[in-house]
């Protein structure tokens, strides 16, 4: 059930009056909780809530053992195996095996390696992270281990379970279990985050998907280069306004709960090199792979190449995270060299960012560095992704003279006045917010409700629910 279903906005509706029936009681508002986020998965397949009862049985039970041995190197081992088992197992198989058979193909060896064809679980990627935040926690004594029902709904909390954001246990768990009675957080704001999320989604996200993005990627070789340079600029804006506007609604939804969500976006076309970039495009997951990746594997500790390597092979697990081919590490590798290559020129060009100019143009440098990756992203295959940037080695001044090259000099000069744009946003939701309470839902539901209305039809799909 999509959360922009109808469906899903009237069940949402009933279940909101229900819950908050049950203030008086947070053991009854928990055990609602839980049932509707098992309620969801199992809407998707009955195979993924069956897998995720046993995920959470599974991650229970190395929590006691977490508790009883805290620093012990074998816990880490097991969280390990049953994480890297699991996404193995549902996720990767397939690629690691079709691999291995090519590679002994190579060698004159025909031999067909079993694979157990088995369904993506929904939500493994996120709730498999939050395990992990949960044990080694208590792995490090920051915490003690949690009640079953508490643990159950940390791991399956649907507002964050389809696609994101990361959850941390220490964030989490105190609001699953709170000290004084729950409430609703902001209710202007989680509306406004709601509105927002719809003109995301419904309108810029879909309509991009629709005019740009989807018929060139889809079959590639069949657009002019400028056609094909116009839709990596579509997709870096459509990928962004789908998964901020994916981050807008669960947080919104969250906040009218009494929950509080990780920020997850912040102004990321605005960051002047790829290393702030990171501080702004899917927060929760990059300081989850900095703090349980990049600086276990010794971070920067160990010298520049020993840290440049590191963080090459977080950007590694990064890609490989969002999908078992070869694109995505590709991506991974491209984003890894370019913080490694980011890093060199600061130290041998620190007055750089004095120089005029110098804040537009890293601006824009990095939003085209990012967008050529996101080539590999997007792609199918590695042949579609090669062939989309041969034809944008072929753009000239005279294809630029054409709608779709109007079209590129306007994304161009979006991004030129993206920080101003920002500021402008940000002073009209400010304002909204001064609106009376009684007032704010009316113009608020006339605006979502002419949005959906200007819309295409359909539900539009969030992107990294597939991851």
């Amino acid at each position: 059930m999509s959360f922009l279903s109808i469906e899903f906005g009237l069940c949402f509706a009933l279940f909101f009056l229900l819950y908050w029936s049950l203030c008086w009681s947070l053991r009854l508002q928990n055990a609602l909780l839980l049932a509707a986020s098992y309620g969801l998965v199992a809407s998707f397949s009955l195979q993924s809530l069956y897998i995720l009862l046993g995920y959470s049985v599974l991650v229970y039970a190395l929590g006691l053992l977490a508790a009883r041995y805290p620093g012990r190197w074998f816990i880490s081992g097991l969280l390990l195996t049953l994480v890297l088992g699991c996404f193995y197992l549902f996720k990767y198989q397939e690629f690691f095996v079709s691999g291995a058979q090519n590679a002994l193909a190579a060698l004159g060896l025909d031999v067909s390696l079993p694979i157990v064809e088995l369904l993506v679980p929904i939500g493994l990627s996120f709730y498999a992270f939050h395990s992990v935040s949960y044990l080694v926690s208590i792995n490090r004594r920051e915490l003690s281990t949690a009640a079953p029902l508490d643990l159950a709904l940390y791991l399956a909390f649907f507002p964050s379970l389809v696609a994101g954001p990361v959850n941390r246990a220490l964030h989490m768990l105190p609001q699953i279990r709170p000290e004084a009675m729950r409430q609703v957080l902001e209710p202007q704001r989680a509306l406004g985050l709601i509105a927002m999320a719809v003109v995301k989604l419904f309108f810029l996200s879909a309509w991009l998907g629709s005019e740009w993005v989807d018929p060139v990627f889809d079959t590639p070789g069949s657009a002019s280069p400028e056609q094909v340079l116009l839709s990596v600029y579509g997709y870096s804006l459509l990928i962004y306004f789908n998964f901020s506007g994916y981050t807008n609604l669960v947080t919104g939804i969250a906040l009218l709960l009494g929950f509080r969500l990780p920020d997850n976006f912040a102004a990321p076309y605005a960051a002047h090199n790829l290393k702030e970039f990171w501080g702004r495009w899917h927060i929760s997951l990059s300081r989850f792979i900095r703090d349980y990746v990049y600086i276990p594997l010794g971070g920067n500790r160990q010298g520049a190449w020993r840290g440049n390597l590191n963080m090459l092979l977080a950007m590694l697990v990064s890609g490989l995270w969002h999908g078992a081919s070869a694109n995505f590490l590709i991506w991974g590798a491209l984003h890894g060299i370019g913080l490694a290559i980011y890093k060199l020129f600061a130290q041998s060009a620190p007055g750089f960012a004095r120089v005029p100019g110098a804040g537009l143009l890293a601006r824009l440098l990095t939003f085209h560095y990012v967008a050529f990756a996101w080539i590999f992203f997007r792609s199918p295959t590695l042949d579609g992704a090669l062939e989309m940037l041969a034809d944008i080695a072929h753009v000239s001044l005279a294809g630029l003279n054409s709608p779709s090259g109007v079209l590129i000099l306007a994304c161009v000069l979006y991004l030129a006045i993206y920080p101003q744009l920002l500021k402008l946003l940000e002073r009209s939701l400010a304002a909204s917010q001064r609106l009376p309470w009684q007032l704010y839902p009316v113009p608020l539901a006339l605006f979502v409700s002419l949005i959906i209305f200007a819309s295409q039809s359909g539900v539009p799909g969030f992107i990294y629910a597939s991851f």
